[in-house]
């Protein structure tokens, strides 16, 4: 995967889950639960992110040897 593709995929994967903690925030009406879910969704979130991150860093580290 190169950076630029990672870069992308990540801003999609960020705009998807920021997305859904607006729909969370709109639908659920009880705070302890939206709370909880917000938390949920920001913990998967993470995976992606440090992964696609790790990727585009090694990604510019091969471009540049």
């Amino acid at each position: 995967m190169t950076s630029k593709r990672a870069t992308y995929t990540n801003v999609i994967i960020s705009i998807v889950f920021a997305a859904a903690m607006i729909g969370t925030a709109i639908l659920i009406d009880d705070t302890d639960t939206e709370q909880a879910v917000r938390f949920i969704l920001i913990a998967v979130w993470l995976i992606p992110f440090f992964y696609l991150t790790k990727r585009q860093k090694s990604s510019l580290i091969w471009a540049t040897d």
